[in-house]
Parts: structure tokens; C-alpha cells; sequence
């Protein structure tokens, strides 16, 4: 009888695109996917730790999961992701029942962990695909003042090329033709001095490919010479996403994002005379320690003068760890929550 394992995701497309290739390589080792949690018998739970929302719900559901292990001794309770990354240990303190602890880095190695649980000998391959997601680096080497991932995921490390292609030889022989392109700085891709204005034009050659997506961008890498490999790929989407965070500069050195609301207007500019066509979508954080009302007023107005198709809006929560940590988180969740609400109403009606 056939293993069978359940996965829920929490987070952004990485762990999206991470809970792919677990099921992907459990699958080929003779692993079934359930959707059922009740016949599983293994539980997975891959884990965000970007915001503190998403690591309550984690959280929350991986409490719930204790009573299935009451009923079912033989069940095994894998946690992934950026939670087991930070946690580690004290997260098996805290829910004593899980047993085994993987990493965000060390997902690649849960079939030899669960070789120590179950004895099996089959294997199999599979043209399943459980999604378009394709990841072309894995960690960051940004360190945003508020940002976790490169604490959790490691340094930026981009994939080889070849294995790229081979990734998406992959799901074109499926029958999937549209794929995105992950990462949590596309723009810095580089791999045997392939950068990634280089990778888009030999995605878009792919004769298979009928259409290439990509996130997240940094603006401070965003250079000439991608924004004309965007303009000249037929292929490549001309919806692009182009995180913000704030409008303020004082806020955005802060943040350490390295660029000034000047250089992301330019940028905006830029695409929109290469591509006439071209529609953005963003993330922005309010309540970033010291920010103003003048400092929100900022952020306003360059939202209205980009004009987003939407955006990702999060109210600032601290994150042990970051740089951000250790500034006083002085703007009060009333005044969070109001400037949200106001962020989200001028974008419902752009």
C-alpha cells in the first residue's frame, strides 16, 4: 500500500513553489499525495515567518494536529519552511509531537528523512505538475531592515541555468506553457555570468513557452539592460511586480531598500516608454517605525501617481532578528489599521 502524505502551504509563491518540489520528489520515490488529512500518513506543514499573521495561523493549525496524533501514533508530523528555520528546536518544545524539523534551506532532503520512518524501495516517475512556479535563486542577500528571509533562507544563491531549462523541459511536456519565474530578487539573478536579461531571452527562444512571468523585482537592480530584454521577449508579461514598500525616502533608508522614490519613478518611466502597455503591482508597509503622517502622505502619492493594478498591503509587525527589530515600534496599531484602510481605498479605486 502506497504512502500517502498531505501538504498546506503558508505563505508567499516560494513556499508555494518549495511544497512543489517536495511533492514533487516524494512522489517519485513512490510517495502519494492525499488530499485527505485524515488518511494521510504524513502531515506537512510549510511554513511563513515573513509576517506575524501567517505564523499564527501556522501555528494554529500545527496545534490542532495533536489530536490526530493522539488517535494515530504511527502518523508523522513534518514541519518546513521559514518557521523551522527560525524556531528549530523550541518549536518541538512547543509542540512536542512533531517529528521532524526541516529547514527552508534543507527541504531538498525530506525523502532521506523519512526514510528513517517508513521502509520503502519503490520509486517512480511522474509528469504531475502541481504548478507553473519555476525558482530560479533561493535565499537573499538584501537585508531589508524589516525582512526575516535572509536570516531563514540563507544567502541569495542562484540555480544553474541548465537545471532551469531542465525545470521547464519539465513542464512543458506536461502541457504547461505558461510559467514564473521565482525568486526573491529576480533581477539579481546571475549564474556563469548569465544574468537574468540573459535568462529571459533564452526562455523566451523556447519554441514550447508561450509565456513568461517573473517575481519579485528589486528596484534597485532593475537595470537598462532588462527592462530591454522585458521590451523585446514577445513572451514576457508586461504585468510586473515592483514592490515599493514606501514612498517616503526617509522611511526607504530605513528599510535599507537602496533606492530613493525618485529612482523608483524613473524606473516606472522607463518601462512605461519601452512598453506602452506595461501594468505594475507592488507591496507597500504602513506603520514602519517613525513613520509620519507626512511619511504616509508620500506613499499616497506615489500611489496614485503609478496608478497599481494592485498591491500586497501589510501593517509593520517586528521580526526577531531583523535590523528593524531593534527600533521602537512606535506608530500605534490604531494608526496601523487607519492608514491601511486608507492605502487599500486609493487602490480600489485606481
Amino acid at each position: 500500500m502506497s504512502i500517502k502524505f498531505f501538504i498546506r502551504t503558508f505563505g508567499c509563491q516560494m513556499n508555494v513553489a518549495d511544497s512543489d518540489t517536495v511533492a514533487q520528489q516524494l512522489i517519485e520515490k513512490g510517495f502519494s499525495l492525499t488530499e485527505q488529512l485524515n488518511e494521510s500518513d504524513i502531515i506537512i506543514i510549510n511554513t511563513c515567518t515573513v509576517r506575524q499573521h501567517a505564523e499564527d495561523r501556522a501555528f494554529s493549525y500545527i496545534g490542532d494536529l495533536g489530536q490526530l496524533k493522539i488517535k494515530n501514533e504511527k502518523l508523522k508530523i513534518v514541519v518546513l519552511g521559514c518557521v523551522a528555520s527560525r524556531l528549530k528546536e523550541s518549536l518541538k518544545k512547543k509542540f512536542p509531537y512533531i517529528d521532524h524539523i526541516i529547514p527552508a534551506n534543507e527541504i531538498e532532503k525530506i525523502s532521506e528523512i523519512l526514510k528513517k520512518d517508513f521502509y520503502y524501495t519503490t520509486s517512480r516517475t511522474t509528469n504531475e505538475t502541481f504548478s507553473e512556479f519555476i525558482t530560479i535563486t533561493r535565499g537573499c542577500s538584501n537585508f531589508c531592515s524589516y525582512c526575516i528571509v535572509p536570516y531563514v533562507r540563507g544567502p541569495e544563491e542562484s540555480r544553474p541555468v541548465i537545471k532551469i531549462l531542465l525545470d521547464i523541459e519539465k513542464l512543458t511536456n506536461s502541457g504547461k506553457y505558461e510559467i514564473t519565474l521565482l525568486g526573491q530578487n529576480v533581477n539579481s539573478y546571475n549564474f556563469g555570468g548569465i544574468d537574468f536579461a540573459d535568462l529571459l531571452v533564452k526562455i523566451n527562444d523556447i519554441p514550447e513557452v508561450k509565456k513568461i512571468g517573473f517575481m519579485t523585482s528589486h528596484p534597485k537592480d532593475m537595470s537598462d539592460k532588462i527592462i530591454d530584454s522585458i521590451a523585446s521577449c514577445e513572451k514576457v508579461s508586461h504585468r510586473i511586480h515592483l514592490p515599493l514598500q514606501s514612498g517616503s525616502d526617509k522611511i526607504l533608508k530605513l528599510m535599507n531598500r537602496h533606492y530613493t522614490k525618485e529612482k523608483y519613478l524613473s524606473i516606472i518611466e522607463k518601462l512605461r516608454k519601452k512598453i506602452p502597455d506595461v501594468k505594475f503591482t507592488t507591496d507597500i508597509i504602513v506603520g514602519f517605525p517613525t513613520e509620519t503622517d507626512e511619511d504616509f502622505s508620500e506613499t499616497l502619492e506615489i500611489t496614485k501617481k503609478v496608478g497599481f493594478l494592485s498591491a500586497y498591503t501589510f501593517k509593520y509587525s517586528p521580526r526577531e532578528y531583523t535590523k528593524a527589530f531593534s527600533m521602537k515600534d512606535d506608530v500605534p496599531m490604531n494608526i496601523k489599521k487607519e492608514r491601511l484602510a486608507r492605502l487599500n481605498a486609493l487602490l480600489k479605486g485606481n
